[in-house]
């Protein structure tokens, strides 16, 4: 294997960013075509959903069958298109670089901006004014008292209320059910037809259990809509084949037609089918879930079987594997979300984080650092865009001190990815989550961090975004916010001048923080309990591990394992203030700076206006996250720690536990 590896690795010492243009034409013009690509909102989508429910709405069909007909409905009729001579067939909308728009979800929040969106400064998307006129006259009146936040609206008008302030808290099921990855090597082992026939099997089995047999039926129907889908990709090819004069591009557009006539419907016989099969189901989810942070997986394990019998046999050269594998990359950056103005100031132009995991070690813990994972590497170094998000797990007693330095090298090739992770750390601490050894071993990156085991924790990990300085906004100001009126929020936990030790404070800042927790798990399960009335995901229980042997959807608890992830935004930030709230106004023995916290409060308030001194303090001379002071490492640990409690022990919807992560974002 070893030198199988060290073959493959000295050929890709030829390819570079400089030679891009000469070695590997093909990616070189697909790239150029990203750069230049602007994004579009594509309206494809909502189209057929709002015409489906519409016709379907007198009729009394249970929800889930109604969501899988729907879903197959817009696979079957979708455009086919071929923007450019990419090898993968299958795009994630209409449009060259598109901006799927879901209505049930967080579609309606443009409304407003219809006439502006393409226009606005902060990451404009091109909305014609035809297709302004359908989602304004067609497509969001029938929404407005059906998407997901109107039903939570109903039951809950004032947790929701606070959502719609984005400075409290924020539950992504607004806006998504995602942030999990597929068990797509169902699909590569089996094939969709099996698994429809697998479907089709229980629901006979069960027909005298009427929940059981729906999902089963629901799963059957919805990936028909794959299928359909595939195989009008394939007549599609095969009719433009033949009027194409130009010789490469007929020759890959026929490719593309024998490809899909057997994938996914079956299992796929080449790397170039797997990989095409992968993407053409990563397409069909985002038909039913919106495209954010669905991630591919540990694509280096998944196709590698692929990879080397091709290889091995001659009929893969390390050259097509770049191009097919670089095809791939494109594809997965297709897509971006489609926000208001205001969720785009707070994501920052974030992507559709389609997130890929290569290395480390496999389910027996032993290195699983193949050729693939070195091709996959190449590829992130020669196309440095966006998305995908790649991540290179690194475990230090079994992966090789080669793959430590290509992976750095990379890094410093693109000045950001990927991503190190550390197996030891990350295992461990899923094991700790409840995952057995086995499965926490097979994990795969989430999104922009977080940690899973591939296909068969739902995580769903950024449920909940809980903005960690609103919280220390409220301790410091009685429980008030600057949104929601002049008294406390949830409870007056205090006047900082009554506060006479840190104790006091930190008491405060605990209650605050548990208010904030249980608001919002409140909420967010709220969420998750409409979901499971309206939004269930047939087609990726299809393509996960545990719902088809439980007979129950991903949204009801149908998957191997059910987390829910907080994200806690400002950490550092927030970590940063408390230091010096306990530095400045709670030590005796500073002699630096010292004043009581009602007067740092109110220099806060002000902006620091007149403060130059306390102001310079702070920048130069206050304990700092992320170094030695002993401080900063107490109120970190005591961060952490208060998190871990107010979260860890609640239950999410699908009687799953909540798992906690920091992040910093712009606010």
């Amino acid at each position: 294997m070893f030198e199988k590896i060290n073959q493959v690795r000295n050929e890709l010492q030829g390819y570079s960013q400089e030679n891009l243009a000469r070695k590997l034409p093909l990616l070189n013009t697909l790239l150029q075509r990203h750069y230049d690509a602007q994004a579009e909102v594509d309206i494809e989508r909502a189209r057929y959903m709002t015409q489906y429910f519409r016709q379907t709405d007198p009729q009394e069909i249970p929800m889930p069958i109604k969501r899988a007909e729907a879903v197959a409905s817009y696979l079957s009729n979708r455009k086919i298109v071929f923007h450019d001579n990419n090898r993968l067939a299958g795009a994630t909308t209409s449009k060259s670089l598109g901006a799927p728009l879901y209505p049930e979800f967080f579609g309606l929040s443009i409304w407003p901006e219809l006439g502006t969106i393409s226009t606005r400064k902060d990451n404009p998307q091109i909305l014609s004014k035809k297709d302004a006129d359908i989602l304004n006259f067609e497509v969001f009146p029938y929404w407005m008292d059906k998407s997901i936040s109107e039903e939570v609206r109903k039951v809950d008008p004032q947790r929701q209320a606070l959502l719609e302030k984005m400075i409290i808290y924020t539950i992504s099921k607004a806006a998504t059910i995602s942030h999990t990855t597929p068990a797509y090597e169902l699909v590569l082992e089996k094939g969709i037809k099996a698994i429809m026939d697998e479907a089709a099997q229980k629901e006979i089995q069960f027909q005298n259990d009427t929940k059981k047999s729906v999902f089963y039926q629901s799963v059957r129907i919805a990936m028909q809509g794959i299928l359909d889908y595939a195989a009008n990709i394939s007549e599609q090819a095969q009719i433009q084949a033949e009027s194409e004069t130009d010789p490469e591009r007929k020759a890959n557009l026929l490719k593309m037609a024998q490809i899909c006539k057997n994938v996914p419907v079956n299992p796929p016989r080449t790397y170039h089918e797997a990989v095409n099969s992968l993407w053409i189901c990563q397409v069909c989810v985002f038909a039913e879930n919106s495209n954010m942070a669905i991630n591919p997986g540990r694509i280096d394990q998944l196709l590698y079987p692929y990879f080397i019998k091709d290889y091995n046999a001659g009929l893969l050269t390390v050259e097509e594997a770049l191009n097919i594998s670089g095809s791939l990359w494109l594809k997965l950056a297709d897509n971006v979300n489609l926000v208001p103005q205001a969720a785009e100031k707070l994501f920052g132009g974030a992507g559709a984080v389609p997130a890929v995991t290569l290395g480390g070690v496999d389910k027996d813990g032993e290195d699983a650092v193949n050729e693939l994972t070195y091709i996959l590497l190449k590829i992130t170094e020669l196309l440095p865009i966006q998305d995908p998000n790649v991540n290179a797990r690194y475990h230090p007693e079994k992966n090789s001190v080669e793959y430590r330095n290509e992976v750095s090298r990379v890094i410093l090739t693109n000045k950001a990815i990927p991503a190190f992770f550390n197996d030891i750390e990350n295992i461990s601490t899923l094991v700790n989550q409840g995952e057995t050894l086995e499965h926490a071993r097979d994990y795969a990156v989430i999104g922009c961090v977080e940690l899973g085991s591939a296909g068969r924790d739902y995580s769903a990990s950024s449920s909940i975004f809980m903005m960690m300085y609103t919280v220390l906004y409220m301790t410091l100001h009685n429980g008030r916010t600057t949104v929601t009126g002049d008294g406390p929020l949830w409870e007056a936990t205090g006047d900082p001048a009554d506060f006479t030790c840190f104790e006091d404070f930190w008491e405060a800042y605990r209650k605050q923080t548990r208010h904030m927790a249980d608001n919002a798990v409140a909420l967010n399960n709220t969420y998750g309990q409409k979901h499971q009335e309206f939004l269930q995901t047939p087609l990726l229980s299809g393509i996960f591990k545990g719902p088809m042997e439980k007979g129950k959807d991903l949204i009801d608890g149908g998957a191997v394992y059910n987390s829910s992830g907080v994200t806690h935004i400002g950490f550092a930030d927030v970590c940063d203030s408390i230091c010096a709230i306990k530095e400045i106004c709670f030590n005796p023995d500073n002699t630096d700076m010292a004043m009581s916290l009602p007067d740092l409060v109110r220099a806060v308030d002000n902006n620091f206006e007149g403060d130059d001194l306390l102001w310079a303090y702070l920048e130069n001379k206050a304990p700092k996250y992320g170094t030695d002071h002993p401080v900063a490492a107490e109120i970190s640990q005591k961060l952490i720690q208060l998190g871990f409690e107010v979260f860890h022990t609640q239950k999410n919807y699908r009687n799953g536990n909540y798992r906690v992560a920091y992040c910093t974002m712009p606010n």
